[in-house]
């Protein structure tokens, strides 16, 4: 069986998804509206840890709770 392959690199930033995914300012407003929607929708996701090394700081999958 292969071992599996963690990336550590950061995401990207919205500038630059904007700079390789140009959109029109109108789409951006569609995209930046559902953004927006989804935030107030979940206002504690950002405080979560998604990725950590240390075991202790990393999310429960829903399988194994």
């Amino acid at each position: 069986m292969r071992e599996p392959i963690h990336i550590t690199t950061p995401w990207p930033t919205p500038e630059e998804w904007a700079k390789y995914y140009p959109i029109s300012k109108e789409s951006e407003k569609a995209v930046q509206a559902l953004v927006d929607e989804f935030k107030a929708m979940h206002p504690n996701r950002e405080d979560e840890t998604v990725n950590s090394a240390e075991p202790e700081k990393r999310r429960k999958r829903a399988s194994a709770a």
